[in-house]
């Protein structure tokens, strides 16, 4: 083990702390609610605007509302906030320090110490100067003390600041940036570093601060006025975790029981910081208290050079294209335009397009809640449009793909009558299947020259609210077309007037719902609680689910890597259903009640990530 030094009482004056009565007082006033649950042991939590962040089998996000939801699938074991709203995570999965920007952009800070991988990662924080610390307790043990301290410095490099430790846990750096203190979980002790004036030196020798016993520490946090607050990891004298408050000079300020068994760590939120949120134990989750003793809100941190980023995938909360996003206006869609749609592959749900202006062919991967407008109906299946067919397409980027995920399509005709576009026939051929039409914006011309078109053999045509055996063509007719691009030719597959949109989109509306009758349609499980699952319908189909009430019977079937129905069918009571979409055309966010509560152990084997189709009975 290292030599330790007493504390020197001349060392410690930071600030003028609160007095041991007043957070005594506060403490013994402050009243605990299990604020989340989650799928096992916590820790690592972060507050940031509302929300909290915490480390449970992946990092998890609790909304205003309590609700917990999946938020990177990453194995984390510690979460810091920098003032900048870039969360620091510490991640064993890929062995690495982690940035999450609030765009949801994944970073890899540091990965690697003098060419080799990291080892494991367990807690994390930041200096005033922006230097990052974690603690690395891999192998180590009272027996074998062999825990480290790295640090990644502004400059990007990483050292290894002190080692010899059993079992280096939670960290943090005072307000004023003068020293790092460590819980050393084994020895159950708190040790204190003065932290060097260059970012090139190793830390001190260690001091003891406080020796806590029990079953000693694992995180801490600083309130503002530089008192420690430690998660008393375990008290066998109550059978509970504690938090217990240091001054600056380690006096016991004050303690409060935690109604779990551990308690692993704690951050301080809410509007005025005076909140703390404490991860635990059995039960597992977030304890949430309002102590009334305002937070350190935390150092800034520095831009760091990231080495590369990570990529996401839209089941995660983080990504961009988190079907929870949809049916916001301006979160679908950064490019967008008109394209002729080539194929569409079911296998692995990609397409392939040709942009329309400069004929570039290019594949793109389709969500599985592409939100889908085709003859003036929303819901149709991806693979409606025809081979060759004109549709505007609005996609994301995957990383350095511009248009890497279809998200939203239209065919023509709904993009046109959405924006009082439509088709006036210029010319007609003798014998009447070939044309020119010019595209009008109500009656001014719209784009500068016509088009030339013929009608394919089939071409389904309505007049006035009706099918009709013949288009008879004439100039001056406005119209409304399906048409589809073979070589150089344009073919009229589908002709409307005005007076038959409704006759048109009844036909669609028809056919797909019968198709969600019997298929059903697309969400996902956010949450099993007991007999209560948290499910939400994709916004694909925001029109069929609006249509839902409670009370009514439904069914959950998993699905394949196509998204069709496979397995048996788990029935629930439909209890509340919520359109999250600003126009009522967002997700629809449900809570079922399951007919059978046994049926919550199937749910929770279902792979995370999966679509599942929910059938209204």
């Amino acid at each position: 083990m290292l030599q330790l030094r007493p504390v020197l009482a001349a060392l410690v004056f930071l600030t003028s702390p609160l007095s041991a009565a007043t957070i005594a007082d506060q403490l013994a006033a402050a009243k605990w609610t299990h604020y989340a649950k989650a799928p096992g042991y916590s820790e690592g939590p972060t507050w940031l605007a509302g929300e909290v962040f915490f480390c449970s089998g992946a990092l998890l996000m609790v909304d205003k509302t309590g609700k917990v939801f999946p938020w990177l699938d990453i194995n984390p074991a510690g979460t810091f906030l920098r003032r900048d709203s870039q969360i620091v995570i510490v991640d064993n999965k890929h062995k690495a320090v982690l940035a999450l920007a609030t765009n949801g952009v994944v970073s890899v800070l540091a990965d690697q110490f003098e060419g080799k991988p990291l080892r494991g990662l367990n807690d994390v924080t930041v200096d005033a100067r922006g230097n990052i610390y974690w603690t690395d307790p891999e192998g180590s043990s009272l027996a074998k003390p062999v825990g480290d301290i790295y640090r990644l410095s502004v400059a990007g490099k990483v050292t290894r600041v002190a080692g010899g430790f059993a079992f280096p846990n939670g960290l943090d750096v005072d307000p004023a940036s003068k020293f790092l203190y460590l819980i050393e979980s084994q020895s159950k002790k708190i040790l204190r570093f003065a932290l060097p004036a260059t970012d090139d030196a190793p830390l001190g020798q260690p001091e003891l601060f406080y020796d806590l016993g029990g079953s000693g520490g694992d995180g801490c946090v600083f309130d503002a006025e530089g008192n420690f607050w430690v998660a008393d990891f375990h008290r066998p004298e109550t059978k509970k975790g504690r938090i217990t408050v240091l001054s600056p000079q380690g006096k016991v300020l004050g303690q409060l029981d935690v109604p779990a068994q551990v308690v692993s760590n704690i951050t301080f939120g809410g509007a005025n910081l005076d909140e703390i949120f404490c991860t635990t134990g059995t039960p597992d989750g977030v304890f949430h208290a309002k102590v009334g003793v305002k937070g350190f809100a935390g150092h800034p941190g520095a831009e760091l050079k990231p080495l590369r980023t990570l990529a996401t995938q839209p089941h995660e909360g983080a990504h961009p294209l988190h079907a929870r996003r949809f049916g916001v206006p301006g979160n679908i869609g950064i490019s967008r335009g008109w394209y002729v749609w080539r194929k569409f592959d079911r296998a692995t749900w990609t397409g392939e397009f040709e942009h329309e202006g400069n004929g570039e062919i290019f594949t793109a991967k389709i969500l599985p809640w592409a939100t889908t407008y085709h003859h003036l109906t929303y819901g149709a299946h991806v693979d409606e449009p025809l081979p060759g067919e004109r549709v505007n397409c609005f996609f994301n980027p995957d990383g350095d793909k511009k248009r890497g995920w279809l998200v939203h399509y239209q065919d023509e005709l709904c993009q046109m009558k959405g924006h009082g576009h439509a088709w006036i026939i210029q010319s007609v051929k003798p014998g009447g299947r070939e044309f020119s039409a010019q595209v009008f914006a109500g009656d001014k011309v719209f784009e500068d020259k016509p088009r030339d078109f013929q009608l394919a053999s089939d071409v389904k045509t309505f007049r006035n609210g009706h099918r009709t055996d013949t288009a008879a063509l004439k100039a001056g007719d406005r119209l409304y077309f399906t048409w589809t691009k073979e070589g150089d030719r344009r073919v009229v597959r589908l002709v409307a007037d005005d007076a038959s949109l409704d006759a048109v989109k009844k036909l669609e509306s028809d056919a797909v719902a019968a198709r969600v009758a019997q298929e059903g349609m697309t969400g996902q499980i956010e949450a099993v609680d007991g007999e209560t699952v948290h499910f939400i319908i994709h916004s694909s189909y925001w029109f069929q689910g609006n249509q839902l009430k409670p009370g009514q019977t439904v069914a959950l079937r998993a699905t394949d890597a196509q998204f069709a129905a496979v397995g048996e069918a788990i029935e629930a009571e439909l209890v509340t259903r919520k359109n999250l979409g600003t126009y009522g055309s967002g997700v629809n966010e449900t809570t079922l009640k399951l007919k059978n509560p046994t049926d919550a152990k199937k749910l929770a084997g279902w792979k995370k990530g999966t679509v599942v189709r929910l059938i209204a009975k």
